[in-house]
């Protein structure tokens, strides 16, 4: 029997609509469990970026110490990269100057230099004295071993204006110039070591301080004009500076009229002697030097020494207290010191016998010697050598004078 047809419209009407509900049912059950799942995968993806970034932590925690340790390792290369441009620097910076002082006509032509030591024909004799003087001596493992007193002779030449100039008598000798080769810091222009025998010369206690040379340059010129006042940092006490090989020559000159003595730049080799006061080790001190001893760039060591200090630069003249078995001061470091010599590249064919060693061809480079206050130690060793152009004068850059002493002119 058939369903009336209002109930049977009803009944399909409702179906229909249980069909779609059931539909809607399993799309929503579909999409909840899809949810679930894309919601699992998230948690999961979270767990893994929460690990990785927990990894992520620890690496960077471990990369920041060794930032830090870098860091602090490039810290060290750059000073150290800085203290080895800072001499660059200084040079081209007087390089400049030069060029400047070339303009304002404080550069002239070079002088000529007697090529070996001989007495004016009115040298007056000399009437030395005594001085007592502290020498140190540096060795073992310990910075300052002992200090003796030692004694020399010496003689004064008045400047003028109570301005005086200490000349200590050096005793002729034999020196073996030049460095053995198991030296530290050797370098190959220090070859071969050789036998030189010295007659007796006077050399200048101090390199020549800026009021010696106000007091020479104020006197008339002989072959070219100086400039009263070069150096960077001023004081009366403090080493000249910026002074070139021919102004130093000019000085010389200047003062061996005024004196009437041959006034000269040491030899090469009677700058070694001198330094080294018949010793053979590096330094005059020792095998090693110490910054409480010498100006020069202490952060640096040579050897068993402690780390010292750097000053930066020119101290006076004499402050440290100690001197050479000579009693010479600031032989190492400070400011360099122009030679008579012309530069060569070995001791092949050197003489033996003290004289000014000239090169037999037009070579306008000079000698100079014992280091500077910005120098490295090796560089301030008694063997080290060094050369620059002849018009060249630096902030580190000075002089002593030198004297023949015949016997016979010794009071």
């Amino acid at each position: 029997m058939g369903m009336i047809p209002e109930v049977a419209q009803k009944e399909n009407t409702r179906l229909a609509w249980a069909v779609n509900l059931w539909s809607a049912f399993q799309t929503n059950q579909e999409q909840l469990k899809e949810a679930q799942r894309q919601l699992q995968e998230a948690n999961k993806t979270k767990l893994e970026f929460q690990s990785e970034l927990e990894r992520d932590r620890q690496e960077q925690s471990l990369l920041a110490e060794a930032s830090r340790q870098q860091e602090a390792r490039l810290a060290q290369l750059q000073e150290q990269l800085n203290k080895s441009d800072r001499a660059l620097a200084q040079l081209q910076t007087e390089i400049e100057r030069l060029k400047q002082n070339q303009i304002s006509g404080i550069t002239s032509p070079p002088t000529k230099l007697t090529s070996s030591p001989t007495e004016l024909p009115n040298s007056l004799p000399v009437n030395l004295q005594e001085i007592s003087f502290q020498v140190a001596i540096v060795q073992s493992q310990e910075r300052l071993v002992s200090r003796e007193t030692a004694k020399a002779r010496y003689f004064r030449e008045a400047l003028g204006n109570s301005v005086f100039l200490n000349l200590v008598y050096l005793p002729g000798g034999t020196l073996l110039m030049g460095s053995p080769e198991n030296e530290m810091g050797r370098e190959s222009h220090e070859d071969p070591q050789h036998s030189v025998t010295l007659q007796p010369f006077a050399l200048s206690q101090f390199p020549i301080t800026q009021a010696q040379w106000q007091a020479i340059a104020s006197l008339p010129p002989i072959d070219r004009p100086l400039n009263p006042d070069p150096s960077n940092l001023k004081a009366p006490n403090l080493p000249v500076e910026q002074v070139s090989w021919h102004d130093a020559v000019e000085f010389c000159a200047r003062l061996s009229r005024l004196t009437k003595r041959d006034y000269r730049l040491p030899s090469e080799a009677e700058w070694e002697y001198a330094c080294r006061a018949r010793t053979t080790t590096p330094f005059h001190f020792g095998e090693t030097i110490s910054s409480d001893l010498a100006n020069y760039d202490g952060s640096y060591t040579y050897s068993f020494e402690a780390q010292g200090q750097y000053r930066q630069q020119t101290t006076l003249v004499g402050s440290f207290g100690v001197a050479n078995a000579f009693g010479l001061y600031d032989m190492h470091g400070n400011v360099w010191e122009w030679c008579a010599d012309s530069w060569h590249e070995d001791y092949q064919d050197a003489p033996d016998d003290g004289s000014i060693w000239r090169s037999e061809i037009s070579d306008s480079r000079r000698v100079l010697r014992g280091g500077s206050w910005y120098c490295f130690p090796n560089l301030c060793r008694s063997a080290q050598r060094h050369w620059e152009q002849a018009d060249y004068g630096g902030s580190g850059t000075s002089f002593r004078v030198a004297c023949f002493i015949g016997h016979y002119f010794i009071k």
